[in-house]
């Protein structure tokens, strides 16, 4: 479970603030808002990356300074717009960096850890490409192998920033049905932000969406008119 109690996001300056709430695992999160109104400035607080103006952020009753280093590891995994892997590396190894924090010094997979992230290749369908370069597959292919690897971490909470930004529409489907079955099937709370609106609120089990103008971030049901949204968020149209 994730809290918010009294945060105010920003930097020196309040960006937004944030009505105390409670994310959950086994939910799908999507985040909405203008450009340049603070979701990653959100997201890289919830990682931890950055502290809010003001208030408090609990995950599971304690806060990320109170937990290990091990402990953060099982609880946050990040995914970014951009790839961030290593190029040149296999399908295979790339997934496998997620499990870096439970391996020793010289990063040697167990028995244990190979069974994780070919577990993770067969849910993803990646089995077909795992000896294939990161430089010879699709855009859409290393998106969902990134994916992969924050699963191999095993964490709680998975946060993605524009994870379908650089795809097309057949690939945005595929990453948003997969992030929506693996928030309900292995009972992880998903959090993305996404400028794909029509595909988001097909998929959400929440919408948290950014009023630049007021300073105020809100929250949104399933059920919400996805016109309501549209308009209380991005102003009429």
């Amino acid at each position: 479970m994730l809290e918010f109690q009294d945060i105010k996001i920003g930097y020196k300056e309040v960006l937004f603030r944030v009505p105390d709430m409670q994310l959950n695992k086994g939910q799908l999160v999507t985040l909405i808002g203008p450009n340049g109104s603070g979701k990653t400035t959100f997201l890289n607080t919830v990682l931890g990356l950055q502290q809010p103006v003001s208030g408090k952020l609990f995950f599971n009753g304690g806060t990320l300074d109170e937990m290990t280093k091990g402990s953060k590891a099982s609880l946050l995994s990040h995914v970014s717009s951009k790839f961030s892997g290593v190029n040149y590396l296999s399908v295979y190894d790339l997934i496998a960096m997620g499990r870096a924090p439970y391996t020793n010094m010289l990063n040697v997979l167990t028995a244990a850890d190979d069974s994780v992230v070919n577990r993770v290749m067969d849910q993803l369908d990646l089995q077909g490409i795992a000896t294939k370069s990161t430089t010879e597959i699709s855009d859409g292919e290393r998106q969902i192998a990134m994916i992969g690897k924050a699963l191999a971490q095993e964490t709680e909470i998975i946060i993605l920033d524009e994870p379908t930004a650089f795809l097309d529409y057949n690939n945005r489907r595929k990453v948003v049905r997969i992030l929506k079955s693996i928030a309900l099937e292995q009972n992880k709370l998903i959090i993305l932000t996404s400028h794909d609106l029509e595909l988001c609120f097909g998929h959400s089990d929440k919408v948290l969406g950014v009023d630049k103008n007021n300073k105020l971030l809100k929250v949104f049901d399933s059920a919400a008119p996805k016109e309501q949204i549209i308009q209380e968020i991005f102003g009429k149209y």
